[in-house]
């Protein structure tokens, strides 16, 4: 696995390449800065693999160049870990929202950053094994469109939505807050009524331009709060909100609703979607959870989404719950 370094500090560079020599990764090429990295980029004949990225750095910092590097093709889908000394949410809220997948502070313990690297070597091994298997059928699109290639159940990646991640990637972002501490955060998701139905009368394409827009929908219901939302599968949209307001998950999901119902929604023959969603229990995330409980609590909120009769009612959220170019 080629993996690209970026930090300023050359100290750190060497322990980066010890520990992950030590752990088996030596293809490691590394950058004093954003600059220097993205001359690497555009002149490197191969690409790479993952990034590990310093977020304070002159002139342009880490989460920018997160940014830069998520707007390259080539780059949509590889691990990004930023390796940082900032443990404010602030920080790791804007590193997620640029396109990080995980997030270590130093000073970085070598077995922990095995193990995270390690990981990121799988989701490099499954998105090479998708990409393969994408070129081979590329002649074999219609055929594919009716074999239904698309898993109702699989937690696919949504793009370009404002404040929608990737479902490891969200995990990733609470196992980080649970060591600043999760203060007023409230996990909730909200659940497709009928997706079965929809997705067997759906090609994999209608199905996936249909979750695009419930995923923009959602996040717009809930642009007054800090939110990152994701794909769970199963028609399910789990969310992670911060705020100390009242909010009323019921007005919530009406005002969803009704953005969908103004965008229209067809399918590539032209006939109408009909697409309704209802939310389940809050879980509410305090400093009593910390380390797995956070995680444990979005899989508690997914299940309450997938079996709650009724919608929950308003909640309070308190502390107790291949040219690469930088812009």
């Amino acid at each position: 696995m080629r993996i690209l370094a970026v930090d300023d500090d050359e100290m750190i560079l060497e322990l980066l390449s010890a520990s992950l020599g030590a752990n088996g990764f030596s293809d490691l090429t590394t950058a004093s800065s954003a600059r220097e990295a993205a001359t690497i980029l555009t002149n490197s004949p191969e690409p790479f693999d993952c990034f590990l990225l310093d977020i304070q750095m002159p002139e342009i910092d880490g989460i920018e160049l997160a940014r830069a590097i998520r707007r390259s093709p080539s780059y949509q889908q590889s691990p990004i870990i930023m390796i940082t000394a900032m443990s404010q949410k602030s920080y790791i809220d804007r590193a997620f929202a640029a396109g990080a997948t995980d997030y270590v502070t130093k000073p970085f313990d070598p077995v922990e950053l095995g193990t995270r690297i390690r990981l990121a070597a799988r989701l490099v091994d499954q998105n090479n094994a998708i990409r393969d298997n994408a070129s081979m059928v590329d002649g074999l699109r219609a055929q594919l469109e009716r074999e239904r290639f698309l898993d109702l159940n699989e937690a696919i990646g949504i793009k370009e939505v404002d404040g929608v991640i990737e479902l490891q990637s969200l995990e990733n972002y609470l196992l980080q807050l649970t060591r600043s501490g999760l203060f007023a955060t409230s996990i909730f998701a909200f659940k497709i009524e009928g997706v079965e139905n929809i997705y067997a009368a759906s090609s994999p394409t209608d199905f996936r331009y249909l979750l695009t827009d419930v995923a923009e929908a959602i996040s717009t219901a809930l642009r007054s709060v800090e939110r990152f939302v994701s794909y769970a599968g199963n028609g399910v949209f789990v969310c992670v909100a911060h705020g100390r307001t009242l909010l009323d998950l019921d007005t919530v999901v009406a005002t969803a609703n009704l953005i969908v119902d103004e965008m229209g929604l067809t399918n590539s023959r032209g006939m109408p979607i009909k697409c309704t969603l209802r939310v389940g229990s809050p879980v509410r995330v305090g400093l009593v959870r910390a380390g797995r409980g956070a995680v444990d609590a979005l899989y508690v909120a997914i299940d309450n989404a997938e079996h709650d009769p009724t919608p929950a009612e308003p909640n309070a959220w308190g502390s107790s719950s291949s040219q690469f170019r930088m812009a």
